[in-house]
């Protein structure tokens, strides 16, 4: 009789453990995935103020990109890239497309139009 009491309890104490092994692994993904969407969160914002940047200086530098990307590629952090193409419609504007790229992936995480007046400092 004794001996089916501890068998008993031996198998609580199993399940117990198994369903604590269980929540402990499910916890452990649901916060690998918070980290994850938390990182892509603070890149997308890093990635905004840079093109937010590179923008407002194209504007600034009255349409210069080749300062504008000197000034950026010196001050921009190593885990982006900015990619600049410029196109003038042969009047007074001058529009770029601005594009921030994450180098471990090459995911683009921001595009922008910017604008500026050509020469105007």
């Amino acid at each position: 009789m004794k001996r089916s009491k501890s068998t008993l309890l031996l198998i609580e104490q199993i399940i117990v453990i198994a369903i604590f092994a269980f929540c402990a692994a499910v916890s452990v993904s649901i916060i690998s995935s918070a980290y994850l969407i938390t990182q892509n969160s603070v890149d997308a914002r890093n990635a905004l103020a840079v093109a937010e940047s590179a923008a407002e200086s194209f504007k600034a530098f009255g349409g210069d990109a080749d300062k504008v990307v000197e000034m950026i590629n010196r001050d921009i952090d190593e885990n982006f890239s900015l990619d600049m193409t410029v196109r003038d419609d042969g009047g007074n504007i001058v529009f770029a497309d601005i594009v921030v790229i994450r180098v471990d992936d090459g995911e683009e995480l921001v595009t922008l139009t910017a604008a500026a007046r050509r020469g105007v400092r």
